[in-house]
């Protein structure tokens, strides 16, 4: 079982859609959550319809920009919770004798300035959560100057206030295997920049839950994004390149 979340940077291209059915038919996952689908609620039902994923939510495009949708199989035990232009937020009922566990799809702010905005929708959701929790996507936001190669610095204050958001918020990363950064400008030699932007968060009850849980990253080449897929139960040998570990505010380093 495993959930895939993707900034696919548009959809309705042949290459794009048919990339993006590959993916869905090989991994099966519970939850699809897809950010910057470019694409109104006509295009993204034609999607869902052809992957065989006719529930979810679809928030449409802004124009040229923006959209999202979380996509699941009829008959899967997932009940919608919230949505807003940043998120979708959901319960996942596994089955009757498990405890449901709460996950919440996410797109940050990409204006710089408003980057408070994405952290105070975390801790609004934070307050509204009982179950185990898991919240992923694309940030939009690095935690750590050693979350980048190359390109300008990053501003401090906001790094810190993301992970003081994190860090109240309960939430840590999951270990990961891939590529270590999950976007990259795609320029050559010394202009090439690439930032940790896309990660997966879990509560500790959420990590107890699924203690073999493993998030992979693949490169796609029709997105400056990989392609993050949660494993829910890997018994695979492969190790986590970063350990699982809880924010501390007075850390200024690590993940």
């Amino acid at each position: 079982m495993n959930v895939i979340t993707w900034n696919c940077q548009g959809l309705g291209s042949s290459l794009a859609d048919r990339t993006l059915t590959d993916e869905v038919r090989a991994k099966d996952p519970l939850l699809v959550f897809l950010s910057e689908t470019k694409a109104g609620i006509s295009r993204i039902k034609g999607i869902h319809n052809k992957l065989d994923y006719t529930q979810g939510i679809i928030i449409p495009n802004d124009g040229r920009c923006g959209g999202l949708a979380m996509l699941w199989r009829e008959g899967t035990g997932v009940r919608f919770k919230s949505y807003s232009n940043s998120h979708i937020d959901v319960e996942v009922y596994e089955n009757p004798s498990s405890s449901p566990w709460r996950a919440t799809s996410f797109y940050g702010q990409p204006d710089a300035t408003k980057c408070t905005i994405s952290w105070e929708l975390l801790k609004v959701l934070k307050v509204q959560n009982h179950f185990s929790w898991i919240f992923f996507g694309d940030f939009n936001k690095i935690s750590h100057l050693d979350k980048k190669f190359r390109g300008p610095d990053r501003d401090a204050r906001q790094m810190r206030e993301f992970r003081d958001c994190l860090n109240r918020c309960g939430l840590f990363n999951l270990g990961f295997v891939g590529q270590r950064y999950t976007w990259c400008n795609r320029r050559f030699e010394k202009q090439r920049t690439k930032l940790k932007l896309d990660r997966m968060v879990v509560s500790e009850s959420w990590s107890e839950k699924f203690p073999d849980a493993i998030v992979h990253h693949y490169t796609m080449s029709v997105s400056n994004h990989c392609l993050l897929t949660l494993y829910l139960h890997c018994r695979q040998p492969h190790k986590p390149i970063r350990k699982r570990f809880f924010f501390k505010a007075m850390w200024t380093r690590g993940d």
